[in-house]
């Protein structure tokens, strides 16, 4: 009896133990198994998303300072004048473009994206006309003048030369450089810019010419 008692003590008893046991054992490696790793994932959540979030929010604040909301388009007009060996069989002649502007006048730095057509004549009869198409991307850097009305510019460009009696065509790139001034009144401005188009003459020397151009911005 007294075995039978003990047995059934030591049956009972620790039973309901080891259950207890086992389940706090099985919760505690569960969490034990689940809480680093899904810490861990939350934080990398956080260190990914607050970063991208804080970008988001800065970069358009950066972006709206320095434009200024001044995005504007306009169109341009006037002179072209041939150098060095295109002014040996050209002479002065017109070009009219597009002109897309984001930022302006009272800023450090503004961008220009510009499309224009250069119409040169032949100097003789017997010269060809030339049609110059370019399409240039430049900054813009106000440096003098009430509200930094002064400016220089320089950029970068896409090149075509056309000759009006069935010449060669040539493209390249081209760099340009120059100066011009603001003009309130009217929204718009001058400049004097030197374009140094590559290759693009029948000798592979480079066509030099410098537009004169008056233009207003809408």
């Amino acid at each position: 009896m007294l075995a039978n008692h003990r047995h059934g003590k030591r049956s009972e008893r620790p039973l309901s133990v080891a259950v207890s046991h086992q389940w706090l054992a099985r919760a505690r490696g569960s969490r034990a198994a689940n809480f680093p790793c899904g810490y861990i994932f939350n934080r990398m959540k956080l260190s990914i998303a607050v970063p991208m979030v804080l970008v988001a929010l800065a970069v358009p604040t950066g972006v709206r300072a320095q434009m200024d909301n001044q995005f504007a388009w306009g169109v341009t007009a006037g002179a072209v004048v041939p150098a060095n060996d295109l002014a040996k069989d050209h002479t002065v002649g017109l070009n009219a473009g597009l002109t897309f502007g984001f930022g302006g006048v009272g800023q450090l730095l503004g961008i220009r994206i510009d499309g224009v057509v250069n119409q040169l004549s032949g100097e003789k009869a017997t010269d060809a006309d030339a049609q110059i198409l370019m399409g240039t991307l430049n900054l813009v850097m106000g440096v003098l003048g009430e509200g930094d009305r002064f400016y220089l510019t320089g950029g970068v460009g896409g090149y075509g030369i056309k000759p009006s009696k069935g010449g060669e065509k040539h493209n390249d790139f081209g760099l340009n450089g120059g100066v011009g001034l603001f003009i309130p009144g009217i929204n718009g401005f001058i400049e004097a810019r030197y374009h140094h188009f590559y290759r693009a003459l029948a000798n592979k020397r480079p066509a030099i010419f410098i537009p004169i151009t008056v233009g207003v911005f809408f």
